[in-house]
């Protein structure tokens, strides 16, 4: 079983939960413009963590047939149970992405979101290479923090919650190092030649920038702005949590459960303030570099 990712790099509830509030309904046509979704096309998304993407795409073009690989296996058990839950007609397969589990020219579409970074490049996109059908298109997506925008209230945590969480982590080692957490991280210039290594052509370099948390719009209907401040907490909590994994003993059991409580008084006061109606204009946005070729 290979749950690394899930246990001690991102949950799976929290990449779920981000990735819904940054690709949603209205920003829907825009992001499978960009991927370059199409009716009856048989799509492939490589490590589609708790399948997000793949339920979005099911939803919203029914007629495709759609598979997610993964190597963890709680993201791939979180996205089956989550693909009956909502009744959606998606395949879930656990597998490498250098070497997956999949005949030659099997896909028209083959896409991934900020995996690239953690993978060798040539067998990554050497693979989707592979079980793409001639003529097949293959969509990379990357999300440039560096070209983000944060206001936001995932930073506002009292010295109490900084220094336990600082302290929780403090011992945590070269954990990412050893695992290649980030180890293929590119420039946006070097995206585009990797495909052409690989040998796809007519290559194209574009990029999307979507305000994925703004609870103070007014375009923004009660239940999705705390889906937003709620998607916040998720993450803050999971990054406890991770810490909690990582280095068990690096805090007390007291102190763990104050730190807990203390994510969680901080966002339950947020949601009282939007409740009441008090605007913070906490948001962000996200910067998604997306290039893409042909087979």
């Amino acid at each position: 079983m290979n749950n690394v990712w899930s246990q001690y790099v991102q949950t799976t509830e929290e990449l779920y939960r981000s990735r819904e509030m940054r690709f949603n309904d209205s920003n829907a046509a825009l992001w499978l413009k960009a991927i370059g979704v199409k009716s009856g096309q048989n799509i492939l998304e490589v490590g589609c963590a708790g399948g997000v993407f793949c339920h979005k795409i099911k939803k919203y073009v029914p007629d495709v047939k759609i598979t997610g690989l993964d190597l963890d296996t709680g993201h791939i058990e979180y996205a089956k149970a989550k693909t009956a839950e909502l009744g959606l007609d998606c395949e879930f397969v656990n597998g490498d992405a250098t070497a997956m589990p999949f005949a030659d020219n099997t896909f028209d579409l083959c896409y991934s979101h900020t995996v690239a970074e953690h993978i060798p490049h040539k067998p990554f996109f050497g693979e989707q290479y592979r079980v793409l059908k001639p003529g097949g298109k293959i969509v990379d997506l990357s999300v440039r923090t560096r070209l983000e925008l944060r206001n936001i209230h995932e930073y506002g945590g009292s010295d109490e919650e900084k220094a336990l969480l600082e302290k929780a982590w403090s011992n945590a080692g070269d954990f990412d190092k050893e695992h290649n957490i980030g180890a293929f991280e590119m420039d946006e210039h070097e995206y585009p030649k990797e495909l052409e290594k690989a040998g796809f052509h007519d290559v194209n370099v574009d990029f999307l920038t979507v305000v994925d948390y703004a609870p103070d719009n007014a375009s923004v209907s009660d239940d999705i702005a705390i889906k937003q401040i709620n998607s916040i907490r998720i993450g803050c909590l999971a990054c406890a949590q991770k810490a909690f994994n990582r280095v068990p003993d690096a805090l007390t059991e007291h102190e763990k459960s104050r730190l807990i409580n203390l994510i969680n008084e901080r966002f339950d006061k947020r949601i009282k303030q939007y409740n009441d109606g008090e605007k913070l204009w906490d948001f962000s946005t996200s910067t998604i570099l997306v290039v893409s070729g042909k087979k």
